[in-house]
């Protein structure tokens, strides 16, 4: 193995470690708020009443 494909794979592997750490807080609350049934609300329209709103 050449340096320069041990470099190319220790960047791909840290890269992939950071966007792993940086997700790990969306996935924590995601999981949260499946457990406390959160997540089974229904969402609020409002983008959709105002455009109508802004467009009539």
């Amino acid at each position: 193995m050449h340096a320069g494909k041990a470099l190319r794979l220790f960047l791909v592997g840290l890269v992939f470690a950071v966007v792993a750490i940086g997700f790990l807080p969306f996935l924590v609350i995601l999981d949260w708020s499946d457990l406390y049934g959160v997540s089974e609300q229904t969402p609020p329209s409002f983008p959709v009443a105002f455009l109508q709103k802004l467009f009539k």
